[in-house]
């Protein structure tokens, strides 16, 4: 069930809960809760909180991160969580993120923040793979281009 964060904040743990049980997984709601707090604790792993919307992301390399959102919100809410957490990775000193998912829905959210992008110099790139998509995004300039 989701909430509409302009109404009513969830704790981490009810939208972990709440993002577990959407998933549709084949694994009981309980286990992926397990994991996803696993996740949560790895080396070189943050989490940004944007309404009632988790992003985990995994410094990869260099200025690259892997995220992956957790959303217990409405879509409407959901998109403008999205467009702070693109401004807030690149402020963390990410270059380009990228995120792996099923759902074709998802596509949605990258094609509305890059018809008005938050910042100068994104973009994006999506592909087909063997069990969805992948996105790659730019979230603004390369470090060195900048002073």
């Amino acid at each position: 069930m989701l909430v509409d964060s302009k109404k009513k904040q969830l704790s981490e743990q009810a939208i972990i809960m709440i993002a577990a049980q959407e998933t549709n997984s084949p694994y009981p709601a309980s286990t992926i809760y397990a994991a996803i707090i696993q996740e949560m604790n790895m080396p070189g792993t943050s989490v940004v909180r944007d309404g009632n919307t988790l992003f985990i992301i995994h410094n990869a390399e260099g200025r690259v991160g892997v995220f992956r959102a957790l959303n217990a919100d409405t879509a409407r809410n959901y998109l403008e969580s999205s467009y702070a957490f693109v401004q807030a990775a690149y402020k963390m000193g990410f270059d380009t993120i990228v995120c792996e998912f099923e759902a074709p829905t998802i596509m949605n959210i990258f094609k509305a923040i890059f018809r008005n992008p938050p910042q100068e110099g994104m973009g994006y790139k999506a592909e087909r793979t063997e069990n969805g998509f992948r996105v790659t995004v730019k979230l603004g300039p390369k470090r060195a281009e900048r002073e």
